[in-house]
């Protein structure tokens, strides 16, 4: 018997409702598990005997690390199809849930029942860190709808970045203009540009289908560049949300042969992203490379 497709999607939705109920339920519960712990009265008064300051302390981090550990569990779960932010706010909840944990184990260490207790805390802690995994894991994309996402916010993120760099040219210019002014002098306008170089007809590159030896490619879209290294460049300019026809250069080589190039046109780089302002010199290369592409191409 065949499951029909909606069927089996409304199995998955109820799958994936079911698993996060018990990742949340396991979080809670190890919350609640790590604060009786830490705030065992037996525990507070062996510290406190001690030092005061270190009861001080013990009751500062246990309140502190479940909330670090909550946070950075909720901004993973928002951003999670960021994949950056979500490998940070990942590592900022696992500082949160070790700091409650150990918090919990010395609090636990003050009872005569601390060997049984130990293995409890340890049980829940593994039990949460799984359960929060299979969750994380039930809201994966498929790499290729993964890749779109990726293309997006690298898009925005290079946007952003050239919104961050022209403010901060207009910012040292008033600052220069401000100490010239102090000096008697008046700073003008630098002269204007030349222009880009026009562009030449664009070189008909072939784009192999599926896999293949590593290219550095130069993509442009407007008046940026995308400098990269791809071994499926197919998939690369769908990702981009571009097309064949937007391809500039293709060069032979690995990453070592994208970074010498980033290298080659580090002021035209927006930020620390692969997109370069199309001007300049790298304008100018992409000129000169297509030019001569297309002198060879009439020569055979």
């Amino acid at each position: 018997m065949i499951t029909a497709p909606q069927q089996l999607g409304r199995l998955d939705a109820t799958l994936e409702r079911v698993i996060r109920g018990i990742a949340l339920a396991f979080q809670v519960g190890a919350a609640a598990v790590y604060l009786t712990m830490s705030l065992r009265p037996s525990a507070w008064r062996q510290v406190a005997d001690t030092t005061p300051a270190g009861g001080a302390c013990m009751w500062a981090f246990a309140v502190c690390f479940p909330m670090v550990w909550a946070a950075g569990l909720w901004l993973e779960y928002g951003h999670f199809y960021d994949r950056s932010a979500r490998s940070d706010f990942r590592k900022l909840g696992l500082i949160g849930h070790v700091g409650a944990l150990a918090v919990a184990v010395v609090g636990a260490s003050a009872s005569s029942y601390r060997i049984a207790l130990w293995i409890v805390i340890g049980a829940v802690a593994v039990t949460a860190s799984i359960t929060w995994t299979a969750w994380m894991q039930t809201r994966l994309l498929p790499d290729e709808d993964q890749a779109v996402i990726d293309a997006l916010l690298s898009r925005e993120a290079a946007q952003r970045a050239a919104v961050f760099d022209a403010s901060q040219r207009e910012q040292r210019r008033e600052r220069l203009a401000a100490v010239m002014a102090g000096l008697g002098y008046t700073l003008t306008d630098a002269p204007a540009q030349p222009a880009a170089p026009a562009d030449v007809p664009a070189a008909k590159w072939t784009v192999p289908a599926g896999k293949h030896a590593p290219y550095v490619y130069f993509i442009r879209n407007g008046n940026r560049m995308k400098i990269g290294t791809t071994t499926d460049l197919r998939r690369r300019i769908r990702t981009l949300a571009l097309r064949a026809e937007n391809i500039a250069l293709l060069f032979e080589g690995d990453q070592r042969r994208e970074r010498e190039f980033h290298k080659q046109f580090a002021e035209q780089r927006i930020g620390t992203t692969e997109w370069f302002a199309y001007e300049g010199d790298l304008a100018d290369f992409v000129h000169e490379r297509t030019a001569l592409i297309a002198e060879e191409g009439k020569s055979k």
